[in-house]
């Protein structure tokens, strides 16, 4: 059971942990959000489509979003307690850090089984049915808007032109559509019309009101020409290719796929080391959320006199380029490396720092982590800041 001073620390690191994950989810669906809609428009799809493009897509941002909100939610929490001297007076009572990083890891290995089924099994159906709407809006299987104003072909050796839609397109107004088959050429011009469903999904129905339809045959002499008042015409719709099945690469396989597949000897060795390397990766992905606190409490761990927020700075730094070299290391599995000596070999180093800092933190009177980065910055400012004194003192 969690005692109150777990249950305080873990509300302290869940509030910024939320908002982290809230606002980084945020930004990253807007960015996509107006690449989606290009996209969409440009290929004549229904808008709605991007909303469910956006949703198979969360999970990815997600996967991105959870360490960087552990660590930012844990690092924060921290912080804030040795800011109002909370800290002291917990450690005072006789509690280490050592026993104030058990609910943190509590809550870690729950983000463990949350990342690993998101990595595991989301991720990799969610990537399929975003692939499977874009290759649907390509082919045209989502049906495509009518661009007012252009030459559009909707099959069938169809080309329609519209001056105005209205109703999000259920009604059209000054519509010119030409028809060409086997030497005939069908031209119509109708004042108004809208498109209906049949009983046939692959055939729909064009109805026409207010028009003159221009028929020219090759056999003909002249051309026929007829006034109406309503007009239907039966379009046929493409043929709608199916999609692929999923899996075939690594992105979209879930663990236990991968596991298999990494050893099948049937493959290339290219795919297989492909999957070797992605199946390492994501399990590395998830053990990482297990070492994010020894690293994030040290960091946020800070002097009240001085309030300085270098941990913050230390730490994001540290989870990017620790993020980028695993993702180059994926790379190097992909093209042959053992994944020993390079993924769980960034891995065991990463961790390696983050215990010893932990261990400063924890075991040293006084240890502050980042002590040295302080001095350093301290040693190299000083001089830029006393030259800029003497230059504003000549300036005035």
């Amino acid at each position: 059971m969690f005692t109150r001073i777990d249950q305080y620390i873990l509300r302290q690191i869940l509030g910024p942990l939320f908002t982290t994950l809230g606002i980084a989810a945020l930004l990253l669906i807007l960015e996509r959000m107006l690449r989606l809609f290009d996209f969409v428009v440009n290929q004549g799809g229904p808008v709605e489509v991007v909303f469910q493009m956006l949703a198979n897509q969360v999970p990815h941002y997600m996967g991105l979003a959870l360490p960087i909100g552990l660590m930012l939610g844990t690092l924060l929490a921290f912080r804030k307690i040795s800011l109002s001297s909370e800290y002291d007076a917990i450690t005072s009572s006789g509690i280490g850090l050592n026993r104030l990083v058990r609910p943190v890891l509590a809550l870690s290995l729950v983000l463990v089984i949350v990342n690993t089924i998101l990595v595991g099994w989301v991720q990799p159906y969610g990537r399929y049915a975003y692939r499977s709407l874009v290759f649907d809006l390509r082919s045209g299987a989502l049906g495509a808007s009518i661009r007012v104003g252009e030459f559009v072909d909707i099959g069938d050796n169809i080309t329609l032109m519209i001056e105005e839609s209205r109703d999000q397109g259920a009604e059209l107004l000054g519509i010119f559509m030409e028809r060409r088959s086997d030497g005939r050429s069908l031209a119509v011009s109708a004042e108004r019309g809208g498109f209906f469903a049949t009983d046939d999904e692959n055939t729909i129905l064009l109805r026409l009101f207010n028009g003159v339809l221009i028929d020219l045959n090759e056999g003909q002499n002249k051309p026929r020409v007829l006034k109406f008042d309503q007009q239907d015409l039966t379009v046929k719709l493409p043929a709608k290719e199916a999609f692929r099945e999923r899996g075939g690469e690594e992105l979209e396989m879930t663990l236990p796929e991968l596991w298999q597949e990494k050893d099948n000897p049937t493959l290339p060795t290219e795919e297989r080391a492909a999957f070797n390397g992605n199946f390492h990766w994501r399990v590395m992905h998830s053990i990482t959320f297990l070492i994010l606190p020894f690293l994030a409490i040290p960091l946020g761990i800070t002097n009240k006199r001085t309030g300085k927020g270098t941990g913050i700075v230390v730490g994001l730094t540290l989870l990017i380029l620790y993020n980028e070299f695993m993702e180059a290391m994926e790379t190097a599995v992909q093209n042959g490396a053992s994944p020993y000596g390079t993924i769980w070999l960034l891995f065991a180093a990463f961790s390696l720092l983050s215990f010893t800092l932990f261990h400063i933190a924890a075991n040293k009177v006084g240890g502050e982590p980042l002590a040295w980065v302080d001095k350093s910055w301290a040693f190299i400012s000083g001089p830029i800041k006393r030259l800029s004194k003497k230059v504003m003192g000549v300036s005035d």
